[in-house]
């Protein structure tokens, strides 16, 4: 087999020659067998990572390399820029390196699919080149039209490489030893070549989490032989593949076909996976690795990582032949991308079950019998009584007297905890006579009952709030710590520097979300709020853009209306109505389903203190639920999901993350 030198000179290398020529054969080998130029060398950091088997995953940028199909998977703007080292640490010091650039965009949101542009150069040591240019295309069938599994895609690709002159130029070598000072006919010749070519692929996906692909590179066979008298075609290379993708996990599995140099049918395998660790706030951390084998020797084991935070990821990716190329350090690639635009329904998909799933797990909304007794308990009535009184002196000396009665219940020992701890602080918070309580004497008032209770989270909130407008108060510092020990809450404290309560500071954290794009967050942040406050004018017209910006028409529209019920200002109100109008009018041409604008404001729990409420659904199987929902619904499995969600819903028909979970579902299944 000759190198990519033999071939250009057409004779052996003389002594000057060899160290490169056995470099070039390194690098064409990569456990490969040796090719013509423009070896298949991948492309990116995510693609080799996995072992290049992105035939039928192509979901990203690079997908123009892989399968240009693919292109019609990126929904928004995206970049790529990479650079490549290969068998780095050889002893003779060869450089080997390639460096890419990559860009995509849909055409009118995807409706004429996506367009592609990727450059990509190689080089080794100076002495060769080769340059890459393609234009891609990738466009998806509609929905409903009898293709609508299929995408297609193609590319057009200029290819040219060239070297530069040698010392064997115009030293040519003779009967292998008589150096004659001849000019070599090769070397003195055209020093570039350059060729069109063209790529085609295809993606079908079979089912929600099942694609397969296929694509052929080098379609042409473009020679680019820099001899007239020689030929050196760029052999057509054919990929097919299978993938499995649920939300956070990556399966796939691809096999490469071409002809060798020996005109026979050269053959490789490799299997990959994929894992994402996402995290709400400290971005989305991935592993990758992959095993392949196949003809002439080939065998390679590949890892990689990622790390994405906000629109920026960068990855990583490291190869190593495994028996052929020795005293090397494998391969090494790294890659940038960025994306531009707002989240795709997969990352707002991703990103609220995240959330949600976050909120369940930290909060201690939902109270169990067994995590602190009810005061609905007849035994405790006189008890509840007292506290609705708010006399917790009385209250806890009544449910002391009680207790031998009651134990052994640890839920009893959870309550006479939770209700010693407000007598020791707050023997009583009643008023006398006819004074009207001050407002930071209702959210203390208010969470004391709420932490009696074991509703936690809110407890905190309005204790925290309640401390903000009091911040003099010693005791309410400490008695707020306290709760949040017993409670395993973090208090939400509002920070010494700022001047403001904690309804403006909520505003305030909010408003530097929304800043920077993140309306998730800047939403969440509202939500607190308005779960104390829920006729906060200013906090229902930014939840309202919030969910404007997120697609979410119908709770912008619901939060525009409700601000506009209460504005005082005519000039204002007419913005409103006019952003409602604009709201109805994007809800109309979206044409997805949003849930009934009055329901998706939760109402405020019932006090458990009341006569006759029922107690809390038990929170061990409400998360159990969620879990399985959660599971499914990564899987794909939408209706084990719904069902799930929807028997959290009849244990507790006011759980908010249930709500949002199904309402993401039947988005997603229409």
């Amino acid at each position: 087999m000759m190198t990519k030198v033999e071939k250009m000179r057409g004779s052996r290398p003389g002594p000057s020659v060899t160290g490169l020529a056995a470099v070039i054969f390194c690098l064409l080998a990569c456990a490969r067998p040796a090719r013509a130029a423009f070896e298949d060398l991948g492309f990116g950091a995510r693609g080799p990572g996995m072992g290049d088997a992105f035939t039928a995953v192509a979901d990203d940028v690079s997908a123009a390399y892989y399968n240009p199909a693919g292109l019609s998977n990126v929904e928004r703007p995206k970049v790529l820029a990479s650079h490549a080292l290969f068998h780095t640490g050889l002893s003779d010091g060869s450089s080997l390196g390639m460096s890419g650039l990559a860009f995509a965009t849909p055409i009118s949101n995807g409706r004429n699919g996506t367009v592609g542009v990727l450059w990509q150069q190689f080089s080794l040591s100076g002495v060769y080149s080769e340059q890459t240019g393609q234009v891609s295309w990738g466009y998806r069938f509609a929905k409903e039209s009898a293709y609508e599994k299929f995408s297609l895609g193609a590319s057009v690709k200029y290819l040219s490489h060239g070297f530069t002159r040698l010392e064997e130029t115009y030293n040519a070598v003779r009967d292998d030893i008589l150096q004659q000072g001849d000019t070599d006919p090769v070397l003195a010749g055209a020093k570039t070549r350059s060729a069109l070519d063209a790529d085609v692929g295809a993606l079908y996906r079979y089912s929600k989490r099942w694609t397969l692909g296929a694509s052929v590179m080098n379609a042409m066979q473009a020679d680019v032989a820099f001899s007239e008298a020689d030929q050196d075609k760029i052999p057509m290379k054919t990929r097919v593949g299978a993938s499995y993708k649920s939300l956070w996990m990556l399966m796939a599995a691809d096999a490469r076909f071409s002809k060798g140099p020996d005109g026979k049918m050269d053959k490789q395998f490799t299997v990959a996976a994929e894992k994402v660790f996402p995290s709400l706030d400290r971005g989305d951390l991935g592993v990758r690795g992959s095993l392949a084998a196949g003809d002439r020797e080939f065998k390679q084991a590949t890892l990689g990582f990622s790390y994405k935070i906000q629109k920026i990821q960068v990855d990583y990716g490291f190869a190593l032949p495994l028996g052929t190329i020795k005293e090397t350090s494998g391969n090494h690639k790294i890659a940038l991308s960025y994306h531009f635009g707002s989240a795709t329904q997969t990352e707002l998909a991703e990103t609220e079950l995240l959330d949600q799933y976050k909120k369940l797990r930290d909060a201690q909304n939902y109270k169990s019998p067994r995590d602190t007794a009810s005061l609905n308990d007849p035994r405790l009535a006189e008890v509840r009584e007292q506290v609705r009184k708010e006399n917790y002196y009385a209250a806890n000396k009544l449910l002391l007297e009680k207790a031998n009665e009651l134990l052994p219940d640890a839920s009893v020992v959870s309550l006479t905890r939770r209700l010693s701890t407000v007598a020791a602080f707050y023997p009583s918070l009643a008023v006398d006579g006819d004074r009207q309580k001050q407002r930071w004497e209702e959210l203390l008032s208010a969470g004391a009952r709420d932490f009696i209770n074991g509703r936690d989270l809110r407890a905190m909130k309005e204790l925290a709030y309640a401390q903000s407008l009091n911040q003099q108060d010693s005791a309410l510092s400490n008695f707020l710590d306290r709760t949040g020990e017993l409670t395993r809450v973090t208090p939400d404290r509002v920070p010494a520097d700022f001047s403001r309560g904690w309804p403006e500071y909520k505003m305030t954290e909010s408003d530097e979300f929304y800043a920077k794009k993140r309306y998730s967050e800047a939403l969440r942040k509202l939500e607190e709020l308005l779960e104390i406050e829920p006729g906060n004018l200013m906090a229902l017209k930014k939840s309202g853009s919030c969910n404007y910006m997120l697609g979410s028409y119908a709770r912008a529209i619901r939060d525009w209306d409700l601000a506009a019920k209460a504005e005082p200002d005519p000039v204002e109100k007419a913005k409103l109505a006019r952003m409602v109008e604009e709201a109805r009018a994007k809800a109309g041409k979206a044409g997805t389903w949003e849930p009934n604008a009055a329901q998706t404001r939760l109402s405020e729990p019932e006090d458990e203190t009341a006569p006759g409420t029922a107690g809390k659904p038990d929170a061990r199987e409400i998360e159990r639920l969620y879990q399985a929902g959660a599971d499914a619904y990564a899987k794909g499995e939408y209706g084990k999901a719904a069902d799930s969600f929807r028997k959290i819903l009849t244990l507790d028909p006011q759980n908010t993350q249930a709500k949002k979970a199904l309402e993401r579902i039947i988005r997603l299944s229409r």
